[in-house]
């Protein structure tokens, strides 16, 4: 047991700036994990993998056997959300997708930024959503988070990132 406690205070010393932000920033990654999203008595879980460039974002929502369901993307000319057998829809923000799609403008464009280490502090606030980061993962030299966590009245939003691929 006093292992396991030396062993972890040695990853970050206390007290740390390192242990407490995120970053350095990334300009590209892909990342994938899981999402849990809970409304009331309605619960969700799915699985996504997450890349990201300067100008674009691609979120592919998975079921947790791994069968595409709903792809979100945004780039200069706005955001769509694309599903099996449906018309593309089109809107200005990936939260407005987020609408759409799961009843909740979740803060998808923010955690981008915070997944990419552009939004260092581990916990904010962003169009209403109190979003706390309760896990960080080494990767590269750079702080990345692993748990990311949102809540905005009855609707709690949780995202675990089990892998991450950065180009060097």
């Amino acid at each position: 047991m006093i292992a396991m406690l030396l062993g972890a205070c040695a990853e970050m010393p206390e007290g740390s700036d390192a242990a407490q932000t995120l970053g350095p920033s990334l300009q590209r990654f892909s990342a994938e994990g899981r999402i849990s999203l809970r409304q009331g008595d309605r619960r969700d879980h799915l699985r996504f993998r997450w890349e990201h460039g300067p100008e674009n974002d691609v979120v592919l929502l998975m079921s947790p056997l791994g069968q595409g369901l709903a792809e979100l993307a945004r780039d200069a000319d706005g955001a769509r959300l694309t599903q099996p057998n449906q018309a593309v829809i089109t809107a200005d923000s990936l939260p407005q997708l987020a609408q759409r799609l799961f009843g909740a403008p979740l803060p998808l464009e923010a955690m981008a930024d915070w997944l990419r280490g552009a939004r260092p502090a581990l916990s904010g606030e962003v169009d209403g959503w109190r979003v706390v980061i309760s896990e960080t993962s080494a990767y590269r030299q750079r702080r990345l988070l692993r748990v990311i966590e949102a809540r905005r009245e009855d609707v709690e939003f949780k995202l675990v990132v089990d892998d991450w691929d950065v180009p060097e």
